[in-house]
């Protein structure tokens, strides 16, 4: 361990390669925006990981290279249903009346001050429980431990508290720094790895959603680095997605396991864990199969793509080279667009596409726009069972879904949800398409 200042401090262990790592804590830092529930960042926090020549180069000094380097949250996050859609914990902040209930920090057993002295030993464990709250909500951490050896770090949620329903609750995050635009993922313990492009498609913002994913690894295509997330998050009841964010304005890649709910109050959870490690893979990015959508660029027309849903209509748009692009209608009356894909039975696909949004009254409500799988011609979203139902995009630019296709003839889905009877939600808000893409992920 190595102090450093009164808000930061490093733990460097040797690694197989005879090379050194450096993890970064920090604390007191964090998000002040009107997306950030603020107040304090009082516990000690996991910033990122450089590799040095040796444990004995300073952690300040010239690394290698850089695993992960940012101020943002490595650990968890939540919306509290009465703030306003902010978020909260970690870097977002425990709220003005929030607090640190307790930390501590050992190596090898024996407690430490890590801001005051530094220390060798084999294991280094910190713990904390913090109460989060904006007064109205509370989520409460108990017993939050970070392990670190010479095998890697390793995340134990301890027990994560509600007894509101927490419509996005990540327990699990870890960041890439860099342009990490090649990952790898596994559906089920020991299971086929699949490599998957990590991309932002034409604009600076990009998510792609993983299912259940239980390993994922990004990967830096330019020079090989590769971190590496493993979890048992999906065995674990109330689980509900895997996902990565590419954002190249803060240049970084970033994975997500996703909790949230607004069916239900979030209650207890516990035994959620995740271990990361920094890796050297082979550079150069991989050249996946062919796409299987036919006219995805919209670069004349929509030809080869239907309307479904009764009286809804698609048009082509020659904005910005063209786009498809669909209205909103009434409330409770979707409108779609599908297009048949020949698919192979339990083969994984990547289903992407790009998407902007232009609500007619100004707002900070949801982009509509959804993408999917279904079953059936007709595009319905209830019968029969769709393959993958649509999900909506968090925000404009590229997004992609692993998909598995449960029959032969598969319909990829642009569908525009429907507008709700008040008056924001007005109907003729638009969603443009482009860049549509599916094809099989190899193995």
């Amino acid at each position: 361990m190595v102090a450093d200042t009164a808000n930061s401090f490093y733990v460097m262990t040797q690694n197989a390669r005879g090379t050194a790592f450096a993890y970064h804590f920090i604390r007191n830092m964090g998000g002040n925006s009107a997306t950030d529930l603020a107040g304090s960042w009082p516990n000690w926090r996991y910033a990122g990981c450089a590799e040095f020549p040796s444990s004995w180069t300073p952690p300040t000094a010239t690394p290698l290279r850089i695993f992960s380097n940012d101020i943002g949250a490595q650990d968890y996050a939540f919306v509290l249903p009465t703030s306003a859609g902010k978020f909260a914990g970690s870097y977002h902040g425990v709220g003005a009346d929030g607090s640190l209930t307790a930390e501590s920090l050992t190596i090898d057993g024996e407690a430490l001050d890590p801001i005051s002295i530094g220390a060798i030993g084999t294991e280094v464990v910190l713990t904390h429980s913090v109460l989060i709250t904006d007064g109205t909500s509370t989520v409460t951490v108990t017993g939050f431990k970070v392990t670190i050896n010479a095998s890697g770090i390793f995340f134990d949620s301890g027990t994560i508290s509600s007894a509101t329903a927490l419509t996005t609750a990540y327990i699990g995050m870890g960041i890439a720094t860099g342009t990490f635009d090649e990952g790898t993922f596994t559906l089920s313990s020991g299971g086929t790895e699949y490599k998957v492009p990590i991309s932002v498609g034409s604009t600076t913002y990009g998510r792609i959603y993983l299912q259940k994913a239980n390993m994922v690894s990004l990967r830096r295509t330019s020079d090989g680095a590769t971190v590496r997330f493993t979890t048992n998050a999906p065995t674990i009841a109330g689980y509900r997605r895997t996902s990565v964010v590419r954002d190249a304005t803060l240049d970084r890649s970033k994975f997500y396991f996703d909790f949230g709910s607004a069916n239900r109050a979030f209650g207890s959870v516990t035994g959620i864990a995740w271990s990361q490690t920094c890796e050297l893979g082979a550079t150069d990015a991989t050249a996946f199969a062919a796409d299987l959508i036919t006219n995805g660029t919209f670069s004349s027309d929509v030809t080869g793509w239907t309307a479904t849903h009764s009286g809804s209509s698609i048009a082509w748009n020659a904005a910005n080279g063209g786009v498809l692009r669909q209205t909103r209608r009434t409330a409770s009356i979707d409108a779609g667009a599908i297009q048949a894909v020949s698919t192979t039975i339990g083969v994984p696909y990547l289903l992407a596409a790009e998407t902007s949004y232009t609500p007619t009254v100004a707002g900070s409500y949801l982009n509509p726009c959804a993408l999917g799988l279904t079953n059936t011609a007709g595009g319905s979203t209830s019968s029969p069972t769709q393959a993958y139902p649509p999900v909506a995009f968090d925000r404009y630019g590229y997004n992609a879904h692993i998909v598995i296709p449960t029959a032969t003839t598969q319909y990829a889905m642009l569908l525009i949800l429907a507008g709700v009877a008040s008056g924001q939600d007005a109907i003729i808000d638009i969603c443009d398409w482009d860049n549509v893409s599916m094809f099989p992920l190899s193995a």
